[in-house]
């Protein structure tokens, strides 16, 4: 999902709720113990909150270059499965 979202295009993406681990890509250890979170609803991942911050760390390509980055995205759920507010900040 977030490398084929348009403004995000991250690839090896990773994910953080808070102080939790939702998806790590790396290191191997903990791919393999985030990797079961994949098939668990986002909403659900989030202790059910109905807006908060994650923060997706990836890489980016452009013109043949990759770049490491952060997206801090802003989720709001209506019910539990529809994102319709997203706030990025990049860094390296």
């Amino acid at each position: 999902m977030l490398e084929e979202h348009p403004k995000l295009l991250l690839s090896k993406a990773s994910v953080r709720h808070q102080t939790m681990n939702l998806y790590m890509q790396a290191p191997p250890v903990l791919e393999e113990m985030t990797r079961s979170n994949l098939g668990l609803p986002l909403f659900e991942l989030m202790g059910k909150v109905s807006k908060d911050i994650v923060l997706v760390t990836g890489t980016t390509s452009k013109d043949d270059k990759k770049t490491s980055c952060l997206r801090k995205l802003c989720l709001v759920f209506k019910g539990q499965d529809a994102v319709i507010d997203m706030d990025m900040a990049v860094g390296a």
